[in-house]
């Protein structure tokens, strides 16, 4: 593995946090958070978790969870914060770095378990959520309009819309699974662009 050239990727996980930078050395990640330094060893690296991570600004959010072997996690994701409303996709430079850090833990750390979207019991209770607000806002849009509330019936209307299709893409792109590492799912990895 020593032949392996660095890597490199930053990004501002939140609005107003520091940036965060991250290389891949031929031993390890090595993490700068602003305030500290340090190089994890591919091998310590027990799980990858993919997920799709829509934010109120944007549906094309993106993150991978890393579940270190002392029980720590890094998150990484594809936005870039420069304010609370302001952000960049990193799109081009994301799916290159995660799908390379995959393939180096992975070749250290032959039990790496790599997961797709959220942990099943959270995606149940997260779709079940979201087809309740769905069919409670639908049943309340069918009562308005049973007893001639056609306006209110339309306002209703137009929550269900984005709302189910934001239920629908999440539900779908966070279905709980398993990936080999050198294939990351495209539902949970944006476009390299």
């Amino acid at each position: 593995m020593h032949d392996l050239a660095p890597i490199a990727y930053a990004h501002r996980p939140k609005p107003f946090g520091f940036e965060v930078s991250y290389r891949l050395d031929p031993d390890g990640l090595f993490v700068d958070t602003g305030r500290k330094q340090e190089t994890v060893p591919y091998r310590s690296i027990a799980s990858a978790r993919l997920a799709y991570a829509p934010t109120n600004f944007t549906t094309k959010g993106y993150r991978l969870a890393l579940r270190l072997a002392d029980g720590r996690t890094l998150k990484l994701g594809n936005l870039s914060w420069k304010t609370f409303f302001e952000f960049d996709r990193q799109d081009r430079t994301y799916a290159p770095f995660v799908r390379a850090l995959l393939a180096r833990a992975a070749a250290a750390n032959p039990r790496l378990a790599c997961r797709t979207g959220t942990p099943p019991v959270l995606w149940a209770l997260s779709a079940a959520a979201g087809a309740l607000a769905v069919a409670g806002l639908l049943a309340m849009g069918f009562a308005a309009s049973q007893r001639g509330g056609v306006s209110a019936a339309l306002l209703v209307a137009l929550f269900v819309a984005p709302l189910g299709w934001q239920v629908h893409a999440m539900t779908m792109r966070n279905w709980p699974g398993s990936f080999d590492p050198g294939a990351p799912p495209e539902r949970v990895m944006p476009a390299a662009g």
